[in-house]
């Protein structure tokens, strides 16, 4: 075997020992993935976590907010829950600002689908939560209890 033919074996094999783990963990994590999506309801949320609002119709008429408004106001929630450390105070004064069921339908819809895992983005192993998902995952039992009421009054289950 001459030098050629040796420095060509030798990048084979190095070649399979990278490449051999790296497509095992593009496989690992793909079903872990597809694992966590099976225990979702129809629109992706978790059926552990955020009740289905796929069928949830919004009356535009008992809306006090604009579209524009609920873009705003969900983007001011997910500020207040992503990467580490949850400000309580923005959401408390950002969900007192909502008035209607149909404004805080609006807001979770322009919230939409956003990918969790422990607070921050995560886009090959995360989860997609709504906002109610989100704010199961970032709020206590007790922090929650300050915005149930609302929820409650609106039927929305939180």
């Amino acid at each position: 075997m001459d030098a050629a033919q040796a420095n060509k074996a030798a990048m084979i094999a190095t070649g399979i020992k990278i490449g051999v783990p790296v497509v095992a963990i593009g496989v690992g994590i793909y079903l872990i993935r597809r694992a966590i999506k099976k225990r979702s309801n129809p629109d992706g949320t978790s059926s552990r976590v955020a009740p289905s609002l796929k069928d949830t119709v919004i009356e535009t008429k008992n809306l006090t907010i604009t579209p524009s408004d609920a873009a705003l106001f969900a983007n001011t929630l997910y500020g207040a829950m992503l990467d580490f450390g949850t400000d309580e105070k923005t959401i408390y004064s950002t969900i007192d600002k909502i008035a209607t069921k149909d404004d805080m339908l609006l807001v979770i819809k322009a919230f939409g689908m956003k990918q969790y895992l422990w607070g921050t983005r995560a886009a090959f192993i995360g989860q997609d939560y709504n906002l109610v998902g989100w704010l199961r995952f970032e709020l206590s039992e007790g922090e929650l209890a300050k915005i149930k009421p609302k929820f409650d009054q609106w039927g929305i289950p939180l």
